[in-house]
């Protein structure tokens, strides 16, 4: 057994096809997009960047009449005589000012600061936010438009008068660990986003999350790319570790005043959403530590006291759709509930004591896309159609007249414009590649193609159509499904290496009927048959379904792809000496997995930034599929990799980024050391020439580009 380990310092790769180069940096497809773009307020239009020598200018294009017209031009957005390259922009809420991003710097995987700008488009004024506009998080305009709000490196909310062209600072607590309107990493990455306060609809107040980070262990990562190594730290919660604690507060916009919600905190669980439900009430959820149990409470604003209207727990698994709740103008709500086994629509009074269903069946709802009160509709996505298909649907309150609003087969994408009458549905299959329509939303009649992919582009690389199979669990229990792309000018007397590509981690779903990637076609001209499947514990299917990964993420992940790989084999595809895993993150541990405890039928691997040990990860993620490590350590050592590499005996490429701020370089690490302990074969393969840096888990150089295919050929050998 041998095994290449190759450390990189910031990670990633891309995948696309045919040629190597093609595969992972320079697709040769044109592929339907709109480009960057935002949408007007109330109207049927979006802003969009012009092209070539008009690359400075902003367009607006009415997608009802097709028609395209300048709306700003390149002067528009200058300051001290320099121009002001736009990042980000947003409306405000009246559609009267834009709010212009630039100088954009990462902080976390999605978290940044910038420097902004307000520009009054009726009045063509061009001005920074506060005379101190650089490093600002979290930065919106007011509901009315008169203010911007954001927050600061001294982890203070302000907010700007526009009119008077003052600042205010709301909060005066924030220090180096504790972070008024901001999250540290944790709920950045797994719960609520990094934005972490919200505006009243009468622009008086805002709410916020106070979060304290000054009792949660801090991890280093070495920066090595200066001079001289630096060192990076970051709050964050291992496994079993001190969660940051938060609490929930109310501060008026004008005056001097601050109020806590009571009830509104938490020391060990979780409180992952907030939202006004009017001018005087705000609701939230509190969630704890093992995310089994939530509340829904209603605080009022002018007394800070809450009350419990919604609760929901899950005893053999977890909860999830932290974000689907919605409260309407007349006191009730609707939300996704898992209660009946599948996640549908569910309906309750105010005070939360009826509800019932107004979707129903052995089918998923996923995401509530608009409610319109006025004609009690509900518009949502579902599976409804296909597990393997994300459709856009409509139905009433009272659970009548269910309308599917895209009929054409394949998966979904809806994005609604501002006049809240017409969507953009984005889809795809695997017969047909992507493609955007424009649609009206009652009826879903079409208006029209705003832009097609050119299959016949795809027919020149003799592209092949992966396709759906089906076949039973090793126990005969269940019937799983996986996707499969055999090579170009398959040849049945002829068995194939095989690559499985793997994700599997709880909740998610790798099966899909949408046109597929470059790199699977790549692979699958290099000869090779190409897999990946939905493992039990996966979602889609049902609580029960779901549920069963509970515990132990290793369990069914292991033996439904052997049971893949044994039907592959069965079915004559497949040389059994020739079958390899890949994935990323935790695709990276599926491939650790299937290399070390189904080692009878994988051979070799390439894993990135593999989580290897679960305890290593953070609590908020592993904590909600595995319990706790005190009353489930069989659970966390059966899903531990390295519990497994006495089994491994072919060969595996690891890859880690040692700027990796979710997967620490720690589980690589470990993983080599304990395969040296146990005599394992090892190889130290260093990056030395010069690669891409996006964020810390991106990369690209000619000698990864080399080892992976040295690592190809040793599987086809």
């Amino acid at each position: 057994m041998r095994f290449f380990l190759l450390f990189i310092l910031s990670a990633n790769v891309y995948g696309k096809k045919l040629t190597l180069n093609q595969a992972v940096l320079d697709s040769p497809f044109k592929i339907a997009s709109l480009g960057w773009h935002a949408f007007f307020p109330n109207e049927n239009a979006i802003l969009i960047k012009g092209q070539g020598d008009k690359w400075k200018e902003l367009f607006k294009v009415d997608l009802i009449k097709n028609d395209t017209t300048p709306f700003i031009d390149s002067l528009s957005f200058r300051w001290k005589g320099n121009d002001v390259f736009v990042n980000t922009l947003n409306f405000s809420k009246n559609g009267r000012r834009l709010l212009i991003g630039t100088d954009k710097k990462k902080l976390w995987r999605h978290s940044f600061t910038s420097t902004f700008f307000i520009y009054d488009i009726v009045n063509k004024k061009f001005f920074p936010v506060s005379s101190q506009n650089k490093m600002l998080r979290n930065v919106k305009f007011s509901p009315n438009g008169m203010y911007v709000s954001y927050v600061r490196q001294d982890n203070n909310i302000y907010v700007f008068n526009i009119k008077t062209k003052r600042e205010r600072q709301l909060t005066r607590t924030g220090s180096e660990t504790l972070s008024n309107g901001h999250f540290g990493w944790l709920y950045e990455e797994e719960l609520t986003g990094y934005d972490g306060y919200r505006w009243s609809p009468d622009s008086e107040y805002i709410s916020f999350w106070e979060e304290n980070e000054e009792m949660v262990p801090e991890f280093f990562m070495l920066n090595e790319l200066n001079h001289y190594p630096t060192i990076k730290k970051i709050r964050y919660p291992k496994v079993g570790e001190k969660n940051p604690s938060l609490r929930l507060g109310i501060v008026r916009i004008k005056g001097a005043g601050r109020k806590w919600i009571k009830g509104g905190e938490v020391v060990d669980g979780y409180l992952p959403w907030m939202e006004w439900v009017n001018k005087d009430k705000i609701a939230y959820m509190r969630l704890d530590r093992l995310q089994k149990n939530w509340d829904i409470l209603v605080a009022d604003r002018k007394t800070g006291k809450s009350v419990k209207i919604l609760s929901e727990s899950d005893p053999k698994g977890w909860l999830e759709n932290h974000k689907q709740i919605r409260f309407l103008k007349d006191g009730r709500i609707i939300w996704i509930s898992e209660k009946s086994g599948y996640k549908h629509l569910w309906i309750s009074k105010h005070s939360g004591s009826m509800s019932w269903p107004i979707t129903q069946g052995q089918w998923e709802v996923t995401k509530i896309i608009h409610i319109d009160e006025t004609k009690e509709v509900v518009y949502f996505k579902g599976n409804k159609e296909s597990i393997f298909e994300s459709r856009f649907y409509s139905i009433r309150y009272d659970g009548t007249d269910l309308k599917l609003l895209t009929p054409e087969e394949g998966s979904h994408s809806i994005s609604l414009l501002g006049s809240k009458l017409y969507f953009l549905d984005t889809f795809s299959s695997l017969q047909t590649p992507k493609t955007i329509q424009l649609k009206e939303l009652g009826a879903g009649n079409l208006i029209r193609i705003i832009d097609k992919t050119d299959k016949s582009q795809f027919e020149e690389y003799e592209w092949e159509t992966p396709k759906i199979i089906q076949f039973s669990s090793l126990d005969s229990s269940s019937i799983l499904d996986g996707l499969l792309l055999l090579p170009k000018n398959y040849n049945p007397d002829k068995k194939y290496p095989l690559i499985v590509h793997g994700y599997g981690m709880p909740g998610t779903q790798i099966v899909w009927n949408k046109w597929g990637s470059v790199w699977s076609q790549y692979l699958s001209q290099q000869g090779y048959v190409v897999f990946s499947m939905d493992s039990r514990g996966m979602s889609g299917r049902g609580e029960k379904f779901k549920n069963l990964s509970y515990g132990d993420m290793s369990k069914y992940l292991a033996l439904d792809n052997a049971a893949g790989v044994k039907q592959l084999i069965n079915l004559g595809y497949v040389d059994p000496s020739r079958v390899g895993a890949w994935g990323w993150s935790g695709g990276g541990y599926f491939t650790c997995l299937m290399v070390t405890r189904n080692s009878k039928y994988f051979k070799t691997g390439v894993a990135i930034a593999p989580c290897t040990d679960f305890r290593l990860y953070d609590t908020a993620y592993t904590e909600r599929y595995m319990g706790s490590l005190e009353t489930n350590k069989s659970g966390y050592d059966s899903t531990n990799v390295l519990s497994w590499i006495h089994r491994m005996k072919g060969s595996l490429l690891l890859m880690h980024g040692s700027n990796d701020d979710n997967v620490h370089l720690q589980h690589t690490s470990k993983f080599v050391n304990q395969a040296l302990l146990l005599g394992k074969d090892v190889e130290r393969e260093g990056i030395d020439l010069v690669f891409r840096q996006w964020r810390d888990r991106t990369l690209h150089t000619p000698r990864l580009e080399r080892a992976w295919t040295q690592d190809q050929r040793r599987c086809a050998k």
